[in-house]
């Protein structure tokens, strides 16, 4: 009579379980590692025991659990159960009832964690405190409580209607010792248990928590990288500033050189014209022509005895030099200084180059660039007239 008493149970939860899953969103998954819940169920057991006839009891369960991992889940199980069996033919006590409150220590594990639908196993251990209430003078316990020990085990599922609530629904087995039905007959006490109820979460999930670092650690980057871009676009700004304000001060400088060169070349030219126009109306006792590769020899230029200091009498024979450079612009001499041969060698050498950069001298002053003009020293080695 066992046998198909347990298979209508089974029935019945298998059809409960179908119903339960009509309304549900098949694509909503849940994850929960790190949450903790709480669950209420109530439902039918059925005892099996020394006596012949099985007959439905009520009872119903508390459970507090936490998501260990995603795969394992424990807690505690409480719960309250009114046992009931029967014997035929009567040996004494025809109809026997037994209250019981289990508490037991569970662990779950889910076999399709994080899916909308997800399947258990459960196992565990604990101690069922009881009484017999109806069961003649021999099996009832007179109101005393005494106790057995109690190891639930049963598969069942949770079908989540929403992040934080689940319907589950288990079948299982209690085993619990021989003498709960005041029997000793050398038999272990069972009884199955059929269940339906809803469990609430609560926390946050260990994926949602990652999540919540992930978008975390994006809002971050994302504040960096603004404050990188907001960085390099001052800084470029204020390199282009700079390299404007560079540019434009280098261009008020070159203009300003520019202006100023030019200043200088019409203040030169000009003064070259007042000097080439005053000496073309000064007579000129001697001219001189300059030609390339021509040696021109410039007597009448003397310096004082051992010095580079020219004479009064050599003023004449320079400008006659100074207006031949004017006539030949395109013309570069060179101006060669001598001595007699009074004193050493190295010392006359000296000398004449000193000699010939006064002539050099005196011709830049009045007007004839410098990069026309060069000099050079012969001393006495090369002399142009006796001594």
């Amino acid at each position: 009579m066992a046998t198909p008493s347990v298979l209508k149970s089974a029935l019945f939860m298998s059809v409960l379980m179908l119903i339960t899953l009509v309304p549900l969103d098949p694509g909503f998954a849940q994850d929960t590692r790190e949450r903790w819940a709480f669950g209420a169920h109530g439902g039918f057991n059925m005892w099996f025991n020394d006596y012949n006839k099985r007959v439905l009891g009520e009872g119903a369960d508390l459970l507090l659990r936490y998501g260990i991992s995603r795969e394992f889940s424990a807690g505690l199980l409480l719960g309250y159960e009114e046992l009931k069996s029967n014997q035929d033919p009567s040996n004494g006590v025809a109809y026997l009832k037994m209250q019981g409150i289990p508490a037991s220590v569970v662990g779950w594990f889910h076999l399709a964690p994080g899916k909308s639908f997800s399947p258990y196993l459960y196992f565990g251990f604990g101690a069922l405190i009881y009484k017999r209430t109806i069961g003649g003078n021999v099996n009832v316990t007179g109101g005393q409580f005494k106790t057995s020990f109690h190891l639930p085990a049963g598969v069942g599922f949770e079908a989540f209607t929403s992040k934080d609530v689940s319907i589950a629904a288990d079948i299982g087995y209690r085993i619990i010792d021989d003498y709960t039905d005041g029997l000793k007959s050398g038999k272990i006490g069972v009884y199955g248990i059929a269940k339906v109820g809803v469990n609430f979460y609560f926390g946050t999930s260990a994926s949602e928590n990652e999540g919540l670092i992930k978008e975390k650690a994006r809002q971050v980057k994302e504040l960096n990288d603004a404050e990188a871009r907001r960085i390099r676009d001052s800084t470029d700004a204020q390199a282009r500033r700079l390299r404007d304000s560079t540019d434009a001060a280098a261009r008020r400088i070159k203009d300003a050189t520019g202006a100023e060169a030019r200043r200088i070349r019409d203040s030169t030219d000009a003064e070259a014209r007042r000097l080439a126009d005053q000496n073309a109306r000064r007579p000129v006792d001697t001219v001189i022509v300059l030609e390339r590769g021509k040696t021109v020899v410039l007597k009448g230029i003397n310096f004082e005895s051992g010095k580079a200091t020219l004479t009064l009498s050599s003023e004449t024979t320079l400008t006659s030099a100074f207006n031949a450079l004017l006539a030949s612009p395109t013309v570069n001499v060179l101006i060669v200084g001598h001595t007699d041969k009074v004193g050493k060698a190295a010392y006359n050498r000296r000398l004449s180059m000193q000699r010939a950069q006064t002539v050099k001298s005196w011709l830049t002053r009045n007007g004839i660039s410098r990069r026309r003009l060069t000099v050079a020293g012969k001393g006495f080695d090369e002399p142009i007239d006796d001594n």
